[in-house]
């Protein structure tokens, strides 16, 4: 709606219009300033007691039906502004209990409603036909407005207005010459940058049926970026840098399949022994003769890259390989991978019967440690062996966890096992860190280890 005029006109008690005067520079006086100037009314019309000044009036008229469905939003910048306009920024919640986020194509924000303490006229020009009021039809068929059982503000005013223009046929003269107030509003929406919401993806990712590597993809199997984006609380771009950076997710042509943790396993299992057979470096794998290596094994070439990426690098597509292409499988990463799948089928106490089963599963020529370890298991001054497995995302989720096993952690200990976690826009780690934990220095000695505690809210 547009707002011009507004300002020169003040309704008062019993639905007169006040009109303000204009200083010689052009600038609004209240009645406080300058001559006196009094409220009468005359058949609706608003006059000034000052006699020989110049005053200009301005009447608002009240629609007996208030126009719904207007909602009003406040931006911060340019860019979002332009966005609005073109149309790349949607409103979106999937779920009724949701919150309601605004994504453009690379951010996600919340949306708040904020209620202003003193209400809002939203006017329009007489001739505007972007506003039209809502009504009903009753059984007989006349039109009837959809007020409810309560009289809102709008019809409030409108009453007033029209007993104060009662008579003599003032108020289509308001309504001619004045201002349509077309609806009022006491609250507005406000827009806050925040991390994208991927729990959604999580549940339908681990709903899919087996999309993975050994055996064909039917092709209506998984969800297409567009899909995904319909359910997902986050933007598109978002979405798809974390899609890509997922071990359980593969894109099959224009779809996203799952990969469970058994076809992982079973396609690693065979890649680790075609590398070793082809007697190929780690670091500098020919990916145009893996691929077709792994797929006389009947392992689709888009798994295959897909798990050298997420243990290595690789290119993200396989259109971009060619030939000459390189990838690498970085010894670490390989090594954690056997960890995790051995501490998922049994239990450790102690982390050197734990490294001794470790060595043996691992390629042969490859070391595994307990510095490789971090994030995923603790090794403690007695020799234990913790396990974090699958931690929340929720920076206040995962601080729970952690610190439920143990009061105290030392600083280069907890942030490996804080990464992953939702870092919101603007944040490092340090400052969630800082949020949510205390940290000191033991008897206050610089020289000793830096500890975080949990702060108690």
């Amino acid at each position: 709606g547009q707002s011009t005029g507004s300002e020169n006109a003040e309704v008062v008690p019993g639905g007169a219009l006040l009109p303000l005067k204009r200083g010689a520079a052009g600038e609004p006086q209240t009645p406080g300033q300058g001559s006196e100037v009094e409220p009468t009314t005359r058949g609706g019309e608003a006059v000034s007691a000052a006699a020989g000044r110049d005053v200009e009036a301005l009447a608002l008229a009240f629609d007996e039906v208030e126009t719904e469905g207007i909602k009003l939003l406040e931006i911060g910048s340019d860019d979002m502004l332009k966005c609005l306009q073109e149309g790349g920024a949607v409103i979106k919640a999937s779920e009724p209990d949701e919150k309601v986020v605004l994504c453009t194509e690379d951010k996600t924000f919340a949306v708040r409603v904020v209620e202003t303490s003193n209400s809002v006229f939203l006017v329009e020009d007489g001739s505007s036909e972007c506003f039209q009021p809502r009504v009903t039809v009753a059984d007989d068929g006349e039109a009837e407005a959809n007020t409810g059982g309560t009289p809102g503000p709008m019809t409030q005013m409108a009453t007033v207005s029209a007993r104060a223009c009662e008579g003599d046929g003032g108020s289509q003269v308001a309504r001619r010459q004045g201002v349509r107030v077309c609806t009022i509003v006491s609250e507005n929406w406000e827009i806050e940058q925040i991390a994208p919401d991927f729990r959604k993806l999580d549940e339908l990712l681990r709903g899919l049926e087996e999309g993975g590597a050994a055996g064909g993809v039917e092709e209506e199997e998984g969800y297409t970026t567009e899909e995904l984006l319909r359910e997902i609380q986050g933007s598109e771009s978002e979405l798809l840098e974390e899609l890509h950076a997922r071990s359980d997710a593969m894109q099959v042509g224009d779809r996203w399949v799952h990969v469970s943790e058994a076809t992982t396993s079973a396609l690693v299992d065979v890649l680790v022994s075609k590398v070793c057979e082809g007697g190929w470096a780690w670091g500098d794998l020919p990916l145009e003769q893996v691929l077709s290596a792994m797929e006389a094994e009947d392992f689709r070439r888009e798994a295959t890259l897909h798990a050298i990426r997420t243990l290595g690098s690789a290119p993200l597509f396989l259109g971009s390989v060619t030939p000459e292409s390189a990838g690498l499988i970085e010894e670490s990463k390989l090594c954690v991978h056997y960890a995790r799948r051995l501490l998922r089928k049994q239990s450790f106490g102690k982390a050197a019967q734990f490294l001794e089963e470790w060595r043996k599963v691992v390629p042969v020529g490859m070391e595994p440690s307990v510095e490789m370890l971090g994030g995923l298991a603790l090794v403690d001054e007695s020799g234990g062996l913790a396990v974090f497995d699958d931690l929340p995302r929720d920076p206040a989720k995962r601080f729970d966890a952690l610190f439920a096993h143990q009061k105290r952690w030392r600083a280069k200990d907890l942030k490996l096992f804080a990464e992953g976690m939702t870092i919101p826009p603007g944040k490092q780690m340090d400052d969630v860190l800082e949020d949510y934990l205390h940290s000191y220095h033991p008897q206050g000695d610089t020289s000793n280890p830096l500890m975080y505690v949990q702060k108690v809210i």
